[in-house]
């Protein structure tokens, strides 16, 4: 199954037109976190992650601003952490084939599959594997500028190229309040608290892969209508262990941000 997988991939990739027929776009993308991570017990832990994806989009379908977009994309995933612990250093370039559907209101959905060979910086160490593939964002307020709220997911079927596979699906869902906000040219930020609930759990019961973890927090959003999109602040959590006895209390200082693009305008 892990090979059958992988070919489908791969001949996707293969089978794309060439460069000189006419294209959709080139879209990319890239998101990353930088945070401090303070438990209740054991040491404090700077962590940064994120991604970047460039693509070619083949084919667009839709009517107004909601459309559906095919494209096969390359990709670099990347993890680091100030203890150098070995699952939190790694570094993972990949290719995909990807549908995503995107509207002016959310939600904005992405189906796929993605090869990514994952190399372990710490123990010298490689993991690839193929991961089929769902994740969506969605955005909503409920009174304008007053309680905006937001949700993210992902679902994937990670198939490492030696061992068992494993299902995962993670997220959260944030709502705030707006205590002030202000504009400067065309950023709108946006300062006030939330309450955010995180979720993870697998199909293989893994302890760290399964926990549900509500929050508190303070944020300042940065908005633009074309990105980026950045928002840094604290919040307080309790991650609770499914899988397991007992739980964790932290405290959090983040950064992070969320940008897009197109290399020909579209």
């Amino acid at each position: 199954m892990r090979r059958t997988v992988a070919a489908v991939l791969a001949a996707a990739c293969a089978a794309s037109p060439p460069a000189a027929l006419a294209i959709e776009g080139l879209p990319g993308s890239t998101w990353g976190d930088l945070h401090l991570d303070v438990p209740s017990s054991g040491s404090a832990d700077l962590i940064l992650e994120g991604w970047i994806r460039q693509g070619v989009a083949w084919a667009r379908w839709g009517a107004g601003e909601t459309d559906f977009l095919l494209q096969t994309y390359a990709t670099l995933r990347y993890k680091w952490d100030s203890e150098g612990l070995d699952w939190n250093n790694y570094l993972g370039p990949g290719a995909g084939l990807a549908l995503d559907l995107r509207a002016p209101g959310g939600p904005l959905v992405s189906w796929g599959v993605e090869y990514v060979h994952q190399w372990n910086d710490r123990s010298g160490g490689s993991q690839p594997y193929t991961a089929p593939f769902m994740n969506w964002y969605h955005w909503w307020e409920i009174r304008q500028r007053d309680w905006p709220g937001s949700t993210w997911g992902d679902l994937r079927w990670q198939i490492p190229n030696s061992g068992p596979s494993n299902l995962i699906l993670q997220g959260w869902i944030r709502q705030g309040w707006v205590m002030s906000w202000w504009e400067l040219g065309s950023q709108t930020f946006l300062l006030g608290p939330y309450l955010r609930l995180r979720y993870n759990v697998d199909s293989e019961g893994l302890s760290w892969n399964n926990t549900l973890g509500p929050g508190v927090g303070l944020a300042v959003d940065m908005d633009r209508p074309r990105g980026p999109l950045l928002s840094c602040g604290v919040e307080y959590s309790w991650e609770k262990a499914l899988r397991a006895a007992g739980g964790v209390h932290r405290a959090t200082v983040f950064v992070r941000w969320y940008a897009w693009w197109d290399l020909l305008g579209k």
